[in-house]
């Protein structure tokens, strides 16, 4: 965590403020720009030389527990899944942080982002530069002015009736994977058939959502599209065909 805070966080700011530079901008970061309304996928499109950048970065923390011998095979996946998480979770373009939460936790502000910091990031250029603890935005003066008044704003935003509705639920185990808050590469790939790692260097995480659905009962937006008035949503049930079939009426 404190490697993540400190080297990871530092460098990668100076990094993204380089990649704003009009030279290296126009050349490579200009490419993840051309998502200005974001989605998840946007987290992973960069250019080759960029991604082998941040790769370099977020080894820092992994390599120094290996060699000083503090890791664990927990901590490495635990630190790739929250990599992938917040990076995902900031591009989402939908504001799902709760203001209770930075009410309780006041110092939450400065170490964690929010899907509206990012979104500003997108559009305004030259503000957010943070990966995804805003601490050095406050320190080097880059935070942009209206981030929290966005952050408000999104808040309050209204609900959306969708003239069209998708109902889908969840088939076989990995197929939590297929959502396109997970993995890009997996997502893109629903009908392939499920990868060994998938089974099971994925089973503790795979395991974990499947409780997580078991006791959710409520049915979620996994996707939004508008094609000129007429909005569609997919609406995805937390349920596996495993849950429907221990539910006698509804046998499969």
């Amino acid at each position: 965590m404190l490697l993540h805070a400190g080297p990871v966080e530092f460098f990668y700011y100076w990094l993204h403020r380089a990649l704003h530079h009009h030279y290296l901008y126009s050349r490579y970061h200009s490419h993840h720009h051309s998502s200005i309304v974001t989605e998840p996928i946007t987290s992973v499109i960069h250019p080759f030389a960029e991604m082998i950048s941040y790769f370099i970065l977020f080894f820092i923390p992994m390599i120094t527990v290996a060699l000083t011998g503090t890791g664990s095979i927990v901590s490495f996946f635990g630190y790739i899944t929250y990599i992938d998480l917040m990076n995902n979770l900031g591009h989402c373009n939908f504001e799902l942080i709760p203001r209770k939460l930075f009410t309780i936790f006041p110092l939450l502000m400065y170490i964690m982002y929010t899907p509206s910091y990012h979104s500003l990031h997108h559009t305004q250029f030259r503000t957010n530069y943070s990966l995804f603890m805003p601490f050095y935005d406050y320190v080097y003066g880059t935070m942009d002015k209206s981030t929290n008044t966005v952050y408000e704003a999104s808040l309050k935003r209204e609900g959306e009736s969708p003239d069209v509705v998708h109902l889908t639920h969840l088939t076989t185990s990995e197929s939590i994977y297929h959502l396109r808050l997970g993995f890009a590469s997996w997502a893109s790939k629903p009908q392939t058939a499920s990868q060994w790692y998938m089974k099971y260097l994925m089973l503790p995480v795979t395991w974990w959502s499947m409780m997580v659905t078991w006791f959710h009962s409520r049915a979620f937006v996994t996707e939004r599209n508008t094609f000129e008035n007429l909005k569609l949503q997919t609406w995805a049930i937390p349920r596996y065909n495993i849950h429907v079939c221990f539910n006698p009426p509804f046998c499969c």
